[in-house]
């Protein structure tokens, strides 16, 4: 018989090298300790010791009694003589529980035996952690309840040796520790399920879709491009629209996925109608941004030189040139770079291996049920139409039916879905003879791929004639939505007569049953989108009916609306919500920006837009495509002609060039601007111009200038009462008393700052202004209140989805646990500030963290990388023009004259003249390589 319990092993990590290390009489006197407190600790939590080696198991009545053992057993081991780390898994389940004979227990056997499948699973678990980490089966966490006195966190599925089946680990802790996942190795590995299937991932990361349907009828394929992509770096799944080469070739990537360490990324191409937005949008998924005097696309070789990634590029065939250009660039930039394409035609670049997808083979004449139930053309058939049927089976009355019908639509897998759609009011006999009434009108054309084309085309006709009229004008506009809408679009686009708002719900659902329009649920509520095939028709049908411009102008001033609503938000308490909100509609907006540009509306949107859209580019890092919106806006005879809409456009572009340390050019276009403004006499535009020149001339060291410009910004602002606009001077006057090292003046205008912000809801600017009283406590030599600020400012812009804040703040929060010697900890974070910088474009911090990666290597004891990584930030600084602030100089200064005492006069001059001569793209290898790594600063 068992009884539930909870077992808790425990496992001392080095055991052997310890005893190697200390010899057999010291090592017994540590296990001795080792025991006491081990054991001493068990009756205050109601724990019994089963078994011991160099861990030990227990055993327990209640989950929670185990994990708070295992914490304090940790804490109790780090406080001995010669601290010790252990690892522990926990499991609760089914135990036989066997009592030994008085005999046997003489004889050296335990008093009581642990029998059962649990014990190997907690086994397991101990087995996957490591030292001071407390991992937990999915059991255990249910038995744990809803007890907030532990902080918890999934690792995910685990696939085991010795288990059958994955298992999902916890890990547990108390509030605020920093939880990783467990290495993986033979003992385990992560996995995830793919339909029927776990599959290993490694922790890869990825953006690839969630698949709602099965994988079915392109196995052959499959493996087919599998083994292709073995032997080629560019892989085109060819054919015509409605084939599965989208779905074919996200089935690559999940199981492929294993083979591409540093990520598989999926670039959906489809809503992208300027070809020049290609490499933007790979430069998005991947957060590359580029560099000041260098294109995108060889930035984002930079990027990839040195990964070995997948990318998948989605519906080329609209911008196979734009896609072509890239997939070469990048093929040649990045030789561990393998790129999988889905289009109509080929991309024609060396070396692309081009593999036809074909309809799916349909069932021979006269073939009986069984061989029916064979074909993946049928199989794919009855499994769609049960989902709109359920009850719809393969009986021997349906088979010749069915069989008529698949070898009717060819195989074709789109075709297929939309004719399994009419399941639910149609009988596949009914479907048959609609269907061939419809072929008749069709006229040949002698090739097959031709005939294949009509065939769905026929198909998407005769599903969209067998819409009412309403519906029809319904589908026709929807194709205007980029990348999906929301119910309230699609009410707020599409209702021009003849349709009412009212009548949308319903009418979209009903295109949804007919497979049409597909539904997407998701957290944050339902959105619909359409496969690029029937939206090209939907488009196609709205040109024809002549209401293609009125509805683009809808869209249009729709998602313009949006983006105001957005600008507000973004200032607000919503700023989280607001910036999932526009990432989540960004295809339609970059839409409605390309109709604002084509004079289609109103020529002074495409203006508005960049002021509306301007907070989200550089909290996203979108700000390369925002600069690029302004040119082509100023470049707008309309806006060439106003002096306000000139001026608004500038100022916009002035803030984007200033969020990527383009300083220069920022003072430029503000100088202009603010002239511009003084003439329209308008106080706010004035106040705002001002404001951010201030920092502009700050950045480039002219701080009594921008002194004098935030002083009267902040004066204007109070004057009309814009408390927002006072926050954002006092913070701006609190970061130009800090560069000229007055902190006590800085720390009054940060504080008013900081209470003006809660006041307001606005976590961006409460978030930097948490930070740079952390950067005043820190310079004071203040460890702790700069851990305190700078730890509430990263709690802030997290929330707050703030991702540059966000990064500052790891970045500061580096150069604490540098200076406490936590290098460990300030190398995590440092690096990956060090790579946010760099995605972000954010040159003067990127410098900044470079500076502080150089004094890692030196308290690490690498001055020569040391020195490497100081001379490629010194001279990158000073070819960006970039100021350091006093104090920065100093460090600067004090670290080079420290590093030029450690290491001999010619290997300084040499490890120098080769941070140099590098690029910055090799110095960012360089710091964040791994400390056995070899890497040259000169190497890119």
């Amino acid at each position: 018989m068992s009884d539930v319990r909870a077992l808790l092993l425990t496992d001392v990590v080095d055991s052997t090298k310890l005893s190697e290390s200390l010899g057999d009489a010291a090592i017994a006197g540590l296990w001795a300790a080792h025991d006491r407190v081990a054991r001493d600790l068990l009756p205050r939590h109601r724990g019994r010791e089963i078994d011991k080696t160099d861990g030990m198991l227990l055993l327990f009545d209640e989950a929670a009694d185990a994990v708070a053992y295992a914490a304090e057993y940790h804490r109790a081991l780090a406080g001995l003589p010669i601290p010790l780390k252990a690892r522990a898994g926990l499991h609760v389940g089914p135990v036989i529980l066997r009592e030994n004979s008085a005999d046997d227990i003489r004889r050296g056997a335990k008093p009581l035996e642990v029998d059962g499948i649990s014990k190997p699973t907690a086994a397991r678990v101990m087995a996957l952690a490591q030292g001071g980490q407390i991992l937990l089966t999915a059991e255990a966490q249910r038995a744990l309840g809803d007890s907030t006195t532990w902080a918890r966190q999934s690792h995910g599925h685990w696939a085991m040796k010795g288990l059958s089946e994955p298992i999902e680990i916890f890990e547990i802790g108390e509030p605020g520790t920093a939880f990783s996942a467990p290495p993986e190795g033979d003992k385990g590995y992560l996995v995830v399920r793919v339909g029927e299937r776990w599959l290993p991932v490694r922790k890869i990361p990825n953006n690839l879709p969630l698949q709602v349907t099965s994988f079915l009828g392109r196995e052959r394929e499959l493996a087919d491009a599998k083994a292709m992509l073995a032997k080629t770096r560019l892989l085109t799944l060819l054919g015509m629209g409605g084939l599965g080469k989208t779905r074919l070739s996200l089935q690559i990537a999940e199981e492929v996925m294993v083979d591409y360490p540093d990520g598989v990324w999926f670039l959906d191409l489809a809503p992208i109608q300027d070809p020049v937005l290609v490499a933007a949008e790979a430069a998005r998924v991947l957060e590359v941004h580029e560099e000041p005097g260098r294109p995108l696309m060889q930035s984002l070789g930079n990027h990839l030189k040195s990964r070995k990634t997948l990318l998948i590029f989605d519906n080329c065939e609209h911008v196979v040139k734009a896609a072509a250009d890239l997939a070469a660039a990048l093929l040649r930039a990045a030789p561990n770079v393998s790129i999988v394409t889905s289009s109509r035609e080929a991309l024609r670049v060396p070396g692309e291996q081009a593999y036809p997808i074909l309809p799916l083979p349909v069932p021979r004449q006269g073939d009986g049920l069984e061989a029916l139930g064979r074909s993946t053309a049928v199989r794919l058939f009855v499994e769609r139409a049960q989902l709109h049927k359920p009850a719809f089976a393969l009986t021997e009355r349906e088979a010749p039916a069915v069989a008529e019908l698949v070898a009717r639509l060819e195989g074709i897998p789109l075709a297929l879905e939309l004719a399994a759609a009419r399941i639910r009011s149609l009988t596949v006999t009914d479907i048959n003879a609609r269907l061939k009434d419809r072929y008749k009108l069709l006229t040949g054309g002698g090739r097959v791929l031709l005939q294949r084309q009509q065939t769905l085309r026929s198909l998407v006709d005769w599903s969209y004639d067998l819409l009412n009229p309403g519906e029809q004008t319904l589908l026709a506009r929807l194709g205007v939505f980029a990348g999906g809408f929301d119910l309230p679009s699609a009410e707020e686009v599409c209702s021009a007569d003849p349709l009412l708002p009212e009548d949308i719900l319903d009418m979209l659902g009903s295109l949804v049953e007919k497979s049409l329009v597909m539904l997407d649920e998701r957290d944050e509520g339902t959105r619909y989108r359409m496969l690029e095939t029937i939206r090209d028709y939907a488009r196609e049908k709205e040109e024809q009916g002549g209401h293609a411009v009125d509805t683009q102008t809808r869209h249009c001033n729709h998602y313009f609306a949006m983006a105001k609503e957005a600008n507000r938000g973004l200032k607000g308490s919503q700023q989280a919500e607001w910036v999932q909100r526009v990432e989540t509609e960004l295809d339609n907006l970059r839409g409605a920006m390309t109709v604002s540009l084509s004079g289609v509306v109103d020529p002074f949107i495409a203006v508005k837009f960049t002021v509306a859209m301007l907070g989200f580019w550089i909290l996203r890092g979108y700000s390369t495509e925002g600069r690029a919106m302004v040119k082509a806006a100023l470049a707008m005879p309309e806006i060439q002609a106003s002096d306000l809409a000139q001026a608004h456009a500038l100022y916009v572009g002035a803030a984007l060039a200033e969020s990527q340390s383009d300083y220069g050019e920022a003072e430029q276009m503000l100088v202009t601007c603010l002239d511009l403004r003084r003439r329209l006499e308008n106080p706010v535009d004035i106040a705002a111009t001002l404001s951010t020149l201030a920092l502009a001339r700050l950045s480039i060291g002219d701080w009594a200038s921008a002194r004098e410009n935030e002083s009267e910004a902040l004066g204007i602002f109070r004057s009309l009462n814009d408390r927002f606009g006072e926050a954002i001077g006092l913070l701006h006057l609190g970061q130009i008393e800090m560069y000229v090292d007055d902190d006590a003046r800085a720390r009054s205008h940060l504080e008013a700052c900081l209470s003006i912000a809660r006041e307001i809801k606005n976590q961006e600017v409460e978030g930097e202004c948490q930070r740079l009283l952390g950067e005043i406590a820190y310079e004071a030599g203040d460890l702790a209140h700069a851990r305190q600020w700078l730890t509430r400012s990263l709690t802030v812009c997290r929330e707050a989805g703030d991702k540059r804040g966000d990064a500052i703040a790891q970045w500061w929060l580096g150069r604490v646990d540098l200076r406490a010697a936590h290098l460990e900890s300030a190398r995590g974070r440092l690096d990956t500030a060090l790579q946010s910088f760099r995605a972000f474009k954010m040159q003067e911090e990127l410098l900044g963290c470079l500076e502080d990666h150089a004094a890692l290597a030196a308290q690490e004891g690498d001055p020569v990388r040391a020195v490497g990584l100081l001379a490629a930030a010194t001279v990158s600084r000073a070819r960006l023009g970039l100021a350091a602030a006093p104090r920065a100089v100093r460090r600067h200064e004090e670290l080079q004259d420290a590093l030029h005492r450690a290491l001999p006069d010619d290997a300084f001059a040499a490890a120098w003249n080769e941070g140099r001569d590098g690029e910055l793209e090799g110095a960012i290898r360089l710091a964040t390589a791994p400390r056995s790594e070899p890497v040259t600063a000169g190497s890119a």
